[in-house]
């Protein structure tokens, strides 16, 4: 079983949260000038297990390395064509919805949109009214990883060993029957219609970050599973 001290276990989560967020932005809408001072001051030289996040942190640290005047508008024009199919033919585009991934015809606003509609209810939340697009988006799937790791924390921070396993339980369960079904996949997308390296260093990012959650939450949840079964009945810390 994996052991965290509680320090640790508390900053992991947050650190989580936060690159939930991170890529959540990415995907929402075009890089603008804000994101990208953001990340041009990111540490992008830190070592990093899985291959797919060291080999898109490495490109994205060549990429900020060489900015020039007309970036902003380079990187709006290469959101458009990749995530909104502007100037490809034959449909072709990286659709950022988990509808058009696990409908066999490719159709946004099917079973998945309701099913994750659903869930973001269950949890009390729904879509900001200026956000136009459908629930299945990626940014809002990995938005509500981001509030399941804020509600973690917080259960975490009062001692509610309950709580913290039952939200790292939600977020396994959203991982793997609504991001990891159809989001390498996209990403995939994203890298073959990509012709820069920004995004074609998100993909890989996203793919391999999502790759890592799914060993990491399995060890968070062991963790704070025998740390539940040997407390009191109160679970206070």
């Amino acid at each position: 079983m994996e052991r965290f001290g509680s320090g640790e276990f508390e900053e992991l989560i947050t650190n989580r949260g936060s690159m939930y967020g991170f890529l959540a932005r990415i995907y929402r809408v075009e890089v603008d000038q804000e994101l990208l001072d953001q990340m041009v001051k990111m540490d992008l030289s830190v070592g990093v297990d899985e291959p797919e996040i060291s080999v898109g942190y490495r490109m994205l640290k060549g990429f900020l390395e060489h900015l020039a005047g007309s970036t902003l508008t380079d990187l709006a024009v290469e959101y458009a064509r990749i995530f909104l199919g502007a100037g490809l033919g034959g449909g072709d585009g990286a659709y950022p919805y988990e509808s058009v991934y696990t409908n066999p015809h490719r159709l946004v606003m099917q079973e998945a949109r309701d099913q994750v509609l659903q869930i973001y209810r269950e949890e009390g939340l729904d879509k900001a009214e200026e956000f136009v697009e459908p629930e299945d988006h990626i940014t809002l799937e990995l938005e509500f990883m981001a509030h399941l790791c804020q509600k973690t924390s917080e259960a975490l921070k009062v001692g509610d060993k309950s709580a913290t396993l039952s939200y790292l339980n939600k977020q396994k369960d959203f991982l793997e029957k609504h991001l990891i079904p159809w989001a390498p996949t996209f990403c995939a997308d994203v890298e073959r219609i990509a012709q820069t390296d920004f995004y074609k260093a998100v993909a890989k990012v996203s793919t391999g970050y999502l790759k890592m959650e799914q060993d990491l939450i399995g060890k968070l949840i062991d963790g704070i599973d025998g740390k539940v079964s040997n407390s009191s009945p109160s679970l206070q810390t």
